[in-house]
């Protein structure tokens, strides 16, 4: 009987304290959303020429022999800079004569300096591709100035010693070296020649910003290579005028899909 007794006192009380605390009912979770935003739109103001050796430094008052592109803007060649090979004697040659274009004079904000000869070039555009090709080409061969349709027929251009810079992020870069080319006119020797792929930028990702391919570099002055990176071949069948010869080197940077 006790034994009843304190089971039910127990019951009672444990049933007492459940009557005893009230439900809490949880309130209904309310929500209200908004948005972020932020736009980008695509740089088209004309980039600085920059030394090809110290990109962060732009050049000052850049002129010949360094050829500025007017229209240039989220993809373009934004600069390129005139061959100068020089004068020489008409005379005949043994062997076909070889000419080296003259290094280039740059000034930044530091003073003058000395560059090989170069190519500027930007793609900045606000899309998901961003494989391109940079080429060039001997689009008119070397013609007498004074005396039209006299050629330096089959003459050849060669470059090396290529370098690729830029002030932008390394990870950025186009994933992809420069090899020494050679442009040459067409098969009858005085005709525009094909087209040469210098950079080929094959990553969608990649290649955003502006560079600068040098040929020859100047460096601390050691291993200078700015005068002797771009030559000229002429033949030696050519007969010689007492004349300048002009030639037009056309640059391109073109999109890949």
């Amino acid at each position: 009987m006790k034994t009843k007794t304190l089971c039910s006192v127990a019951l009672l009380t444990l049933l007492g304290v459940s009557l005893a605390t009230p439900a809490v009912a949880n309130a209904e979770a309310k929500s209200l959303p908004t948005n972020g935003k932020i736009k980008f739109t695509e740089d088209n103001d004309p980039k600085d020429v920059v030394d090809p050796e110290d990109p962060d430094k732009p050049v000052v008052d850049p002129k010949e022999p360094i050829i500025v592109n007017p229209d240039r803007g989220s993809f373009s060649i934004d600069a390129v800079t005139e061959l100068n090979f020089g004068e020489d004697k008409v005379k005949a040659f043994a062997s076909n004569p070889e000419y080296f274009a003259a290094a280039i004079p740059v000034t930044t904000a530091d003073g003058d300096v000395t560059r090989g000869n170069f190519v500027q070039f930007t793609d900045v555009r606000g899309v998901a591709n961003h494989k391109y090709q940079v080429s060039a080409q001997l689009s008119k061969q070397f013609e007498a100035n004074a005396n039209a349709g006299t050629f330096l027929k089959s003459a050849t251009i060669d470059y090396s010693n290529a370098a690729i810079t830029s002030a932008d992020p390394a990870a950025q870069w186009p994933a992809t070296t420069v090899a020494g080319f050679q442009l040459a006119a067409d098969a009858a020797g005085t005709g525009a020649g094909a087209s040469v792929v210098v950079l080929d930028n094959k990553e969608a990702s990649k290649g955003i910003g502006t560079y600068t391919i040098e040929f020859g570099q100047y460096g601390d002055g050691t291993a200078d290579t700015t005068a002797e990176s771009v030559k000229l071949t002429v033949p030696n069948t050519n007969v010689l005028l007492a004349d300048e010869y002009t030639a037009e080197i056309t640059w391109t940077i073109a999109e890949v899909l």
